[in-house]
């Protein structure tokens, strides 16, 4: 063989070599490109569709993706497995103390470009940050995005609710979630305590949650007065150890990790002074599960109520 036909042999066994590699990437991405997948056509009268599509001729989506926790929680509280693609990474540890093994064989999502191409998903439950790229994709695919903002009163809760409910097709397995919150909380409501006790929410920072936060709604439905709710911030407040102290609160609730619920504790360090005068009066609650605005929140107030029965009788001092 010559060298200009060795030459020519070369390039054309690279150029298929290139070909090949790009096989595996172009399979992936031709269904993103080529637009949503044609409906079949609608069925004869009298006729049954088999059992795997009657949800999407119902108007239900029936591959559902979360990439958010929050989105995640209500999700797995509406809809059956069968109908969800996948729910966000974040998730199982919040579904264990609150809805446990309702994941069990549920996929997981990273929020990546990728599993959005290969999961194939109808609808898409995002965040209000959640990023422009994935929403790219999804409307690529043919997904529909719908953007869950955040909740910061047991208001938003419900329009929340309503939302994620009427997009995922069960209005009323919302209804009945928001039914039972709203039974919850008009208990809390109709049996007050006869002293309201001053809480706040302080982990040490300055940074405390005030009005407008649904920390504040939860502390209030469950009977106490928030004391950083009196500060001129609209949501979160500064509040230092010198105006705790001026305050003079009954019990200091303090965010944990954990999704578990909330309990009375004094492990985590805190300045001597505070181990000092409220001991036994430090409450750890799920600061995750306070920033999620789910049904549950209702519980969140009731299990705070409860604990206020355990503080020791009398003020802080």
């Amino acid at each position: 063989m010559t060298a200009s036909k060795e030459d020519e042999f070369s390039l054309k066994t690279k150029a298929c070599r290139r070909l090949l590699a790009c096989l595996p990437l172009a399979c992936l991405l031709a269904p993103a490109f080529a637009g949503p997948v044609p409906q079949a056509a609608s069925p004869l009268p009298g006729s049954v569709l088999p059992a795997a599509v009657a949800p999407a001729a119902a108007g239900k989506p029936v591959r559902i993706m979360s990439l958010m926790l929050c989105n995640d929680l209500l999700l797995l509280m509406m809809v059956p497995k069968e109908r969800i693609a996948s729910i966000s990474y974040l998730a199982h540890d919040a579904v264990e103390a609150l809805l446990p093994g309702a994941d069990r064989d549920v996929a997981v999502n990273h929020g990546t470009a990728e599993e959005i191409l290969l999961q194939q998903p109808d609808l898409i439950l995002a965040g209000t940050y959640s990023s422009p790229m994935a929403r790219k994709l999804a409307k690529a695919v043919g997904a529909r995005v719908v953007e869950i903002g955040p909740a910061n009163s047991f208001a938003d809760i419900r329009r929340i609710v309503r939302q994620v409910g009427q997009v995922v097709g069960e209005p009323g397995r919302a209804h009945a979630l928001l039914a039972e919150m709203d039974g919850k909380l008009a208990w809390l409501a109709s049996h007050q305590p006869a002293r309201r006790l001053r809480v706040v929410a302080w982990n040490g920072s300055r940074s405390v949650p005030g009005k407008g936060t649904l920390t504040n709604a939860i502390i209030e439905a469950s009977g106490a007065d928030n004391i950083a709710a009196r500060l001129p911030d609209t949501r979160y407040g500064s509040f230092d150890l010198e105006e705790l102290l001026a305050a003079w609160p009954d019990a200091i609730l303090q965010g944990d990790t954990r999704w578990s619920g909330p309990s009375l504790q004094d492990a985590h360090a805190m300045p001597p002074l505070i181990e000092r005068y409220w001991h036994g009066r430090r409450i750890a609650y799920p600061d995750a599960a306070y920033a999620c605005g789910l049904p549950q929140s209702a519980d969140a107030a009731i299990a705070l109520r409860k604990l206020y029965r355990d503080l020791p009788a009398g003020s802080a001092r």
